[in-house]
């Protein structure tokens, strides 16, 4: 099978440090769990332009950003011998060495964890239904919303505040971490 693996929310822990830095801006107190949808922007007041600055300057240096699981690697070079394992990001090109350096410091290294990496842009949400995967991990709902109409296709939701709202159902499962990615992948 060839499989899709995100960065962001599935390999990374982006939005604890995204609240930090949101936080010291806006003198707020937001958490990861406050992220209720995927816009999460609109509801704390903020455009998609002054959000994205965050994004962008955690792209830049994503080094002091949390590592998700630190069994991915191994599960990822298992999956990798029976499997075609490729990292697919809604992250643009101008970050792919950012990328790479975050990896490697994980022990997520091409050739043995995955393929390749296939840097896509972030809009349209579900961009990611484009490419030719049979299978996806990805903690975006919009993408499991268009997956669920694709039968021949399966995404495993990772678990995440901003995902909470999308019921998982057939094709579309979710998992809480890398152990169940593993098994659910064994099982497909």
């Amino acid at each position: 099978m060839r499989i899709a693996i995100d960065i962001d929310g599935v390999l990374i822990d982006l939005m604890i440090t995204y609240c930090e830095i949101f936080n010291e801006k806006y003198k707020t107190e937001y958490t990861k769990e406050d992220v209720k949808s995927w816009e999460f922007f609109r509801d704390w007041d903020t455009t998609e332009e002054e959000a994205f600055e965050i994004f962008t300057k955690l792209y830049e240096n994503s080094m002091h950003v949390p590592f998700i699981d630190e069994r991915a690697p191994e599960f990822m070079r298992k999956l990798n011998t029976s499997h075609d394992l490729y990292i697919v990001s809604a992250r643009e090109s101008q970050y792919k060495s950012q990328i790479l350096k975050k990896l490697n410091y994980h022990n997520v290294k091409k050739k043995f964890q995955y393929i390749d990496l296939i840097l896509l842009h972030h809009k349209p949400y579900d961009s990611k239904i484009n490419q030719d995967f049979d299978v996806y991990v990805d903690d975006n709902p919009n993408l499991a919303e268009s997956i669920s109409k694709m039968k021949e296709r399966y995404l495993l939701l990772y678990d995440q505040p901003w995902n909470q709202n999308f019921h998982c159902k057939d094709n579309v499962i979710r998992v809480f971490n890398w152990k169940e990615v593993y098994e659910t992948i064994n099982e497909l």
